[in-house]
């Protein structure tokens, strides 16, 4: 088999593999089972094919062909505690599948990378009958109570070795994105199609030391579709119009800087620092829709990682991590819908390598304080006690031809 057959064959796998991608967060950054099991500090360090994501400069270290697939499940634990009462989020566990392929060009300083991976995701539900909205007309019909998005990006990397220690890399995507937001008068769903783009560089000057450098560009979505809107009552309830609609949202820039040092050559350090530009977030709307507008005024926040590997005989490889993701939503402008707190991640994970074949376990336990909110400007509805939990799994396997 040609690598040209290999490639078409494992990516048609992969499409088939990027169904039902719900996760209970906005951005999804834990895309391989090794980087999640070291707290994700692997920008710096990027020796596998999920360097497309992390940090595609990275595609030079590697040895002819490989692929490399991983799936995160999460179970999270939401609840509110609200003026009007208590409720918790549905917390069935939920998937992200990723798969990538990497190939180093033969006697070429070039490498190139493709990825399918989900870098926003969100699907909370809390039911129609939430404490915080109400049935239509009441204005706390309004309140959100349902929000899925799907994200999917196809990304295509080009890496480039320009010396012995320094590499830079280039990649374009193809994104396709869905999105369905539900209120008790309101339900809107629909789809769009984008185009980003990333630049990265990893510079290793010696064995011990090694730097990572991965910017993501934004991208901005126009979904278009049908929202149904309730506009009076009947005898079997709200009475909905079907009209077109279309929303903007920016889904905005990142750029994480990683450093990685190795007194020994069976101990890889590594601490990442990743800044997230949600300062472009300022309000989301429907055009075509009456009084369906929402302000939200993000804030750019900072997710610090911290991770540590240890090498052992025989390929085995222990690893643990934490990670600090801050919060981005102010009070004044919090939905229950998207999850959202100052929150610690610790994990840990085992793995092997093989000749040919390699694999990676990893256990991971998230922690944030109860969340406080008054004054929301939305509705008052929404003021209380938010209280966010998660459990989280992945597991990876990748094969070298």
């Amino acid at each position: 088999m040609n690598l040209a057959h290999k490639f078409a064959v494992l990516t048609g796998g992969l499409l088939l593999s990027t169904g039902g991608t719900h996760a209970a967060a906005t951005r999804i950054s834990y895309m391989d089972a090794f980087a999640t099991a070291r707290g994700n500090a692997f920008t710096a360090t990027a020796d596998n094919p999920s360097a497309v994501f992390y940090n595609g400069a990275g595609l030079t270290q590697l040895a002819g062909s490989q692929i490399h697939g991983s799936i995160y499940t999460m179970s999270l634990g939401y609840e509110a505690d609200t003026t009007f009462g208590s409720d918790a989020i549905d917390g069935a566990s939920q998937a992200v599948p990723s798969l990538f392929l990497s190939h180093r060009l033969k006697d070429s300083p070039l490498a190139l990378g493709f990825g399918v991976y989900c870098p926003f995701a969100l699907g909370a539900n809390w039911g129609k009958d939430a404490a915080f909205t109400a049935a239509f007309p009441s204005p706390f019909a309004a309140v959100p109570y349902e929000a899925k998005l799907e994200y999917i990006k196809y990304h295509a990397v080009v890496a480039w070795q320009l010396t012995k220690t320094l590499s830079v890399a280039g990649g374009l995507s193809f994104d396709k994105s869905h999105t369905n937001l539900k209120a008790n008068a309101l339900d809107f769903e629909g789809d769009d199609q984008m185009v980003g783009y990333t630049v990265s560089l990893h510079w290793k000057p010696s064995a011990e030391h090694a730097f990572g450098l991965n910017y993501q560009a934004r991208t901005e979505a126009t979904y278009e579709g049908t929202s149904n809107v309730a506009v009076g009552l009947g005898p079997a309830g709200p009475i909905t119009l079907p009209l077109d609609a279309k929303s903007d949202f920016i889904f905005p820039e990142s750029i994480t800087l990683g450093y990685s040092y190795r007194p020994y050559t069976r101990w890889n350090l590594e601490f990442n620092l990743d800044w997230t530009n949600w300062d472009r977030v300022n309000k989301w709307s429907l055009d075509g829709v009456p009084r369906a507008e929402f302000e939200l005024n993000w804030k750019s926040a900072l997710i610090w990682q911290l991770g540590a590997t240890r090498y052992f005989d025989n390929g085995w490889h222990l690893s643990a991590g934490y990670t600090f993701v801050e919060d981005a939503i102010p009070d004044a402008d919090f939905l229950p819908i998207v999850p959202d707190s100052n929150r610690h991640f610790c994990s840990i994970g085992i793995g092997r390598h093989y000749d040919h074949i390699s694999w990676q376990f990893t256990y991971q336990q998230a922690f944030a304080d109860i969340r406080s909110i008054s004054g929301n400007t939305t509705s008052p509805s929404i003021d209380g006690d938010y209280d966010l939990d998660s459990i989280s799994m992945a597991f990876s396997l990748s094969y070298r031809f």
